[in-house]
């Protein structure tokens, strides 16, 4: 790992692995631009999000500040990815003067060879905005998280949960069973909307399924009630 990633003092240690994952992928002109430009800083810290007052000092003048909750660290890691190479193509645009719209960024980030990252972000949003989503997170929010986890733990890795964008996977596939799991889903469709799901169609857009979309929604929720790690910082001034 390229030593300079460690001027990012106030970045949580969580996020180095993909922080350095992304920046090691980066063209070396690009990269270099970003490591040694100190006016590109990326902080991470849960008190932003309660304390009145905090105070950062920096060793040198800031112009483009990246905040990156480190509520990231419970999204599938193609998202975490996504999230970070994203941040930093903005910032390459923006010294370019380019326009830093999602068709930019998302152009730029295949460049990069970030292809499959981008696709699986747009599947992400695809799944996202669909009615099976809500469907399902709503109902996982109303649910014990035990048994969420007994029924649904076979797809649930926060880290890098490739059943919802990876067809080919073998989680996906044994989705697409009728196993228990897919039962239940079957069970809130028909309870929400008086449906049998025969054939996993969405009743209400295609694509996604929206039993695929259902278990995205679970996925969020399982996520939102999990734990994450926490690590220290290097430095923090107060």
């Amino acid at each position: 790992m390229d030593e300079r990633i460690n001027r990012f003092k106030l970045c949580d240690l969580h996020f180095y692995p993909y922080l350095a994952g992304v920046i090691e992928r980066l063209p070396e002109q690009v990269r270099n631009e970003v490591l040694d430009d100190t006016s590109f800083q990326i902080l991470t810290d849960d008190d932003a999000l309660k304390a009145c007052v905090l105070r950062y000092r920096f060793s040198e003048p800031v112009k483009t500040l990246v905040y990156l909750n480190t509520n990231l660290l419970k999204e599938p890691r193609h998202q975490l990815i996504y999230t970070i190479a994203s941040e930093i193509a903005h910032y390459v645009l923006s010294k370019r003067q380019a326009a830093q719209d999602a068709g930019a960024t998302n152009t730029l980030l295949r460049q990069w060879g970030f292809e499959k990252q981008v696709a699986a972000a747009r599947s992400d949003q695809a799944l996202c905005e669909s009615r099976g989503y809500k469907i399902g997170y709503d109902w996982a929010k109303k649910q014990d998280p035990n048994y969420l986890m007994q029924h649904f733990g076979i797809y649930f890795d926060e880290r890098n949960d490739k059943v919802l964008c990876d067809q080919s996977s073998e989680k996906s596939k044994r989705f697409t069973d009728r196993s228990e799991p897919g039962s239940i889903l079957d069970d809130i469709i028909r309870l929400k909307h008086g449906e049998a799901s025969d054939a996993g169609k969405d009743k209400f857009s295609e694509p996604p399924s929206i039993r695929k979309a259902m278990l995205a929604g679970i996925m969020a929720a399982m996520r939102e009630s999990s734990s994450t790690p926490r690590a220290g910082r290097l430095r923090k001034s107060s």
